[in-house]
Order: C-alpha cells, then structure tokens, then sequence
C-alpha cells in the first residue's frame, strides 16, 4: 500500500491560492472607437468554483463548443455570439449538480516520497454564487449579442 499525503486548499486561499491551484475570470468582449477588441472582466472566479467546474465536466464541456482557444491553458478563450446560449446552457445543466452533495476533486499530482495529492473539498454555498455570476454574464452577452471571454 503506497501513501499519498493529500494537501487541500484552505477555504481562506480560493481567491489566492498557492500553485497548483488556479483562479479565472469571466468577461464580455468589446470594441473600442478605434475598434479594437476589449475585454471586460464582470467576475472573478474562486479556486474553489473553477476546479469545482473542472471535476463536474463543465470545463470539458465547455471545451467540446468549439471556442476560440482552449480553457485551462492559461489565456483567456472566446465564446462568440453564435455558441453564447449553448455555453450557458451548458452553466445552468451544471448548477444543481451540486446540491445537497460533498464534491472532493484532485487538482494535481506531484511525484516525490510520499506523492502528494493537490485537492480541493467543494465548497457548495460558494460555487453556486460563482456559477450565477458565471451564468449571468453569459445572459448579458445574449441580450446584447456579445461575445464571452473566459479565462478558466
């Protein structure tokens, strides 16, 4: 039997969490006079929201809408005006996922005598509030017909 020393991340650090933890942010996309493309950032999202959206399949799926980009490398990715309503649909088949359960993901893995598991213990409360925040912004870009920038 092989020991794995698992370490979670503590409650207090979803906004600042240490490596290999990650937070995101969420945005809608803008031209300037010039028209040169903005981004918005309207939501900051938790350590805490972003793996819980990584273990439920939510980035994944996400991943499979064809954006501009790939979530989880660590840019930011586009979600055109045209796949804005199958994204949020696909936020809001994800938010009661959670209810009423206790979700415990691993983050990483890292070699080493014992191998360390990096995980997060869901916080239900807080990922809901990201998750409509989330969801949201994407309402927003479909009523004015914008684009969603994520960085998850």
């Amino acid at each position: 039997m092989t020991f794995v020393r698992r370490e979670y991340l503590d409650p207090a650090r979803f906004g600042d969490p240490p490596a290999p933890f990650r937070t995101g942010a969420v945005g809608l996309v803008d031209f300037d006079a010039e028209g040169q493309l903005e981004l918005e950032e309207r939501v900051r999202v938790s350590a805490n929201t972003l793996h819980a959206l990584e273990g439920h399949g939510v980035i994944a799926a996400l991943n499979g809408l064809g954006l501009e980009g790939t979530l989880g490398g660590g840019a930011p990715v586009l979600c055109r005006p045209g796949l804005v309503e199958t994204a949020r649909s696909i936020l809001y088949a994800a938010d009661p996922t959670t209810y009423g359960e206790r979700f415990d993901f691993v983050v990483a893995r890292a070699p080493g005598d014992p191998p360390v598991e990096y995980r997060v213990a869901v916080v239900n409360r807080e990922y809901q509030v990201g998750l409509v925040r989330i969801i949201d912004v994407f309402h927003r870009a479909s009523r004015f017909g914008q684009a969603v920038w994520l960085d998850l």
